[in-house]
């Protein structure tokens, strides 16, 4: 389960994924809702464990990944 908050245009957004497999598949998953998330402050945990850094990591990656 990825949960907590990103920050957008119009303020603090909470999230919540529970149905994605991986890690990787719900911060794409993220990324295909707002393209700015993983830009912006934000809070990240991952089955109840902070993945904040993770999560900022993984979308460079995306974002690497798919130009």
């Amino acid at each position: 389960m990825l949960e907590g908050w990103f920050e957008t245009d119009s303020g603090m957004e909470p999230f919540l994924i529970e149905d994605q497999g991986s890690f990787v598949e719900a911060i794409e998953e993220m990324v295909r809702y707002d393209a700015d998330f993983g830009s912006t402050d934000m809070e990240v945990e991952w089955n109840g464990e902070d993945a904040t850094k993770l999560a900022y990591d993984t979308v460079e990656e995306i974002h690497d990944r798919d130009g």
